[in-house]
């Protein structure tokens, strides 16, 4: 192999490479995930999964908040470098049950429901209100 036969196998090489690098360095900065329906067709054919990521928000590069749901109950989880973290789970409300089930159902007539339902409790109303406790120089001495 000559030379200017390794300079431009080399040279190709390099650029698959570089051509890759930055197309996962833009994936990974623009957070870009494959189409929905290409999934369903890599993975599992069922048409009903236990599992769903209802969304996504990235709090930094590095760390985000993911609401799963499994089932009847949605969890709130912080995934980042140090690890995995539940911040809450809560049963789906009625509301959202009915948006899955409609979703994975075909469309159907049905009646109106006579009695409107109570609004689901926001993440602030579910987390138990700490009490406020003001400590005295005494007090903070009695903790040390």
């Amino acid at each position: 192999m000559d030379a200017l036969s390794l300079l431009r196998t080399l040279g190709a090489l390099l650029l698959v490479l570089g051509i890759l690098v930055a197309t996962l360095s833009a994936v990974k900065r623009h957070n870009l995930t494959m189409p929905g329906k290409w999934l369903e067709k890599l993975g599992n054919g069922g048409s009903h999964r236990r599992l769903q990521v209802v969304e996504r928000l990235a709090l930094d590069p590095r760390r985000s908040v993911v609401l799963l749901r499994r089932d009847d109950t949605e969890f709130s989880v912080l995934i980042g470098p140090e690890g995995v973290t539940v911040l809450d789970s809560a049963p789906v409300s009625p509301a959202a049950a009915t948006d899955i089930a409609a979703a994975h159902e075909p469309a159907t007539p049905q009646a109106p429901e006579a009695e409107p339902e109570a609004p689901p409790l926001s993440f602030a109303d579910r987390i138990a209100v700490l009490p406020d406790i003001w400590f005295t120089q005494d007090a903070k001495t009695e903790l040390h």
